[in-house]
Order: structure tokens, then C-alpha cells, then sequence
């Protein structure tokens, strides 16, 4: 896909995102700017996060693109967590098609109507990322930023 000017997307900090059989997205306690932090566990509370990436498909060559979600710190840098392995690089990317998949004897809906990806991200156990600091998830499509939300993990205030 090589117009993303008729591409958008919006994402959602939630306490809990599924999408249902019928392709409903249900999304419970959204709207999270602050994650909560359990100084016990050194993880944040747990959260997770809806994109939805919606483009225009009118004539195009392809109805293909590649979607990619990046946790980012405030400099731009991709974060990264500690795990088993190694650094984990908080990097999701999918190869996406945009047209409709319709039912057979279903009437498709007309050129130009928009397609839409939707993306769940769930973190049940949280993630090991530092308090007193702001991230951003970035949403990308072949590169293009298209939106971005940012959050804080709070710790202890000093001198508390």
C-alpha cells in the first residue's frame, strides 16, 4: 500500500481488550494514562492494548501492508525488558490485507469503504518497565506513523 494518507489508527490503554466471535471488540476500564506499579513484583499492573488501523481502499495494487506496534521512551528509542533470553525488544509486526472477507451470496461493501485491522495486545502479568517513567506506543503502517498514546508508570514519591 503506497498512500497512507487515507490511513488512520487509534490506540487504547485498557485493563482488559477481546475481541468476540462476531469480531466485537470489548474493552473493559480504558483510557489508562497512569499504569499502576507493584513495587513487589517490579512489574507494572497488568493492562492491554487495542490498535485499530483503518485505511480507505479504493483502487489500490495492493490491499497489503505491514502494521507494527513499538513501545517507545520519551527519546524515541524502542524499550526493552529483561526476560530469560535476553532484552526484549517490545516490537509487534504483522503483514495485514485490508479487503473485506465476505460471506459467499454477501453483497461487498462498495469501492472506497474502509478496511480495518484490529490488534489486541495483553500484558495479564504487566511488564517490567521502570517507574517515574513516560512511554508512548507507536502505530506504524510500511513505516508511516500514523498515532501514538503515551502513558506514565508512577513510583513512590520521593521523601513518602
Amino acid at each position: 500500500m503506497s498512500d497512507h494518507s487515507s490511513a488512520g489508527a487509534s490506540i487504547i490503554i485498557a485493563d482488559f481488550v477481546n475481541i468476540d466471535a462476531a469480531g466485537k471488540v470489548n474493552i473493559i476500564g480504558g483510557g489508562i494514562q497512569f499504569l499502576g506499579f507493584d513495587p513487589d513484583t517490579g512489574m507494572s499492573a497488568p493492562f492491554s492494548l487495542f490498535v485499530s488501523v483503518t485505511v480507505s481502499i479504493p483502487a489500490f495494487d495492493s490491499t497489503q501492508a505491514v502494521v507494527e506496534v513499538a513501545l517507545v521512551d520519551t527519546d524515541g528509542r524502542p524499550v526493552s525488558v529483561p526476560a530469560s533470553e535476553g532484552p526484549n525488544v517490545l516490537h509487534f509486526k504483522q503483514q495485514v490485507d485490508f479487503r473485506h472477507t465476505m460471506a459467499p451470496n454477501m453483497q461487498p461493501p462498495p469501492m472506497g469503504f474502509p478496511g480495518c485491522s484490529n490488534v489486541v495486545l495483553n500484558f495479564p502479568g504487566g511488564l517490567p518497565l521502570p517507574t517515574g517513567s513516560t512511554y508512548e506506543w507507536v502505530v506504524m503502517l510500511d513505516g508511516a506513523r500514523l498515532s501514538s498514546s503515551t502513558f506514565f508508570v508512577p513510583g513512590i514519591a520521593d521523601g513518602q
